[in-house]
């Protein structure tokens, strides 16, 4: 499990915290791993009624952390980011987002499977994958899947 993903449950809400604000909370495959783990968790227990993400030290997160990205991913099947994406839009529970910060790439992507988005005013919104002519994360899975 990774020790940049906190998980806390309180009064029937889980809160996934992405705690690592010197790399502006890049997501490793081990944080997804840790992430898909807990809104597993969360799906099978009766008493959480909804999950919040939020992320550490004014950044939600700039995404892929792209050395973790390049050293992990094997393949379209072994894709974390996807996995990640599909345990949401699998999840059946509220989400909610609570953004500060920068949301860049899968960052972005994740927000759109929330049920509600909070975000501040320093929030900002980026999709860098579009401006190299390339796809969202769940999109490559769709096609090669």
């Amino acid at each position: 499990m990774s020790e940049h993903v906190r998980i806390s449950t309180a009064e029937g809400v889980t809160e996934i915290v992405i705690a690592r604000p010197d790399k502006k909370n890049a997501l490793t495959a081990a944080m997804y791993n840790r992430m898909i783990a807990a809104l597993d968790e969360a799906a099978k227990d009766d008493s959480i009624g909804a999950v919040i993400f939020a992320g550490e030290g004014g950044v939600f997160t700039a995404g892929n952390d792209i050395g973790d990205f390049l050293a992990t991913t094997k393949g379209f099947t072994d894709f974390a980011a996807l996995r990640f994406i599909r345990a949401l839009a699998a999840f059946e529970k509220p989400m909610v987002a609570a953004v500060d910060g920068l949301a860049i790439g899968v960052g972005t992507t994740m927000l759109f499977h929330c049920d509600l988005v909070y975000a501040t005013a320093a929030s900002q919104f980026r999709m860098p994958f579009i401006d190299l002519a390339l796809v969202p994360e769940a999109e490559i899975g769709r096609a090669h899947v």
